[in-house]
């Protein structure tokens, strides 16, 4: 079965992100073995280097991700970049571990400007770990949400839930 896992790229506590992939989250389970990698809750250690020694927290984020055969990525923009937390879980990750995978992204930004740049970003990272990359993503701005923070706007939660779906079709499991 394939195994797809939610990554939420955000470290705010009431974070527009974190909404956007529990919606992800929530529907991948219902069709797939799915798990949720939460950067604000996994302590994942900020990348020393290679052959340095990373606590039980941070391998375990790291080996859900390389375990999986399907990435919907969530992340937010700061100042016209991915956010630091996610480029730093990738940092972890050997370049050929994620070799054949499928990747989906969840942009959220404050204006629709940023969000092509940041989806680039998020290519050329794929690109570089040998990952195949969904070339639709979901972009989400704050005007999506309500004053607590909520989604009001149903289409992006339809999209998301389509990403999802896309997503996981696009894997074909290698044979032999």
């Amino acid at each position: 079965m394939t195994k797809v896992i939610i990554v939420c790229g955000s470290l705010r506590k009431a974070s527009f992100t974190r909404a956007l992939t529990d919606i992800a989250f929530a529907h991948a389970k219902r069709i797939v073995d799915a798990d949720y990698l939460d950067l604000a809750r996994a302590n994942v250690e900020w990348f020393r280097g290679w052959g340095e020694e990373y606590g039980a927290d941070t391998r375990r984020a790291v080996a859900k991700l390389v375990g999986s055969d399907v990435l919907i990525i969530g992340v937010p923009i700061y100042d016209g970049l991915l956010s630091s937390p996610l480029k730093n879980l990738f940092e972890h990750v050997d370049y050929k571990a994620l070799e054949g995978k499928v990747a989906g992204f969840i942009v959220k930004s404050g204006r629709t400007l940023a969000s092509l740049q940041v989806h680039g970003q998020l290519v050329a990272l794929m690109n570089y770990f040998r990952v195949v990359s969904n070339p639709r993503a979901v972009y989400a701005c704050d005007e999506h949400f309500d004053e607590k923070g909520r989604l009001k706007d149903r289409e992006i939660e339809a999209r998301v839930k389509g990403l999802v779906n896309e997503t996981v079709g696009m894997f074909h499991p290698k044979k032999g």
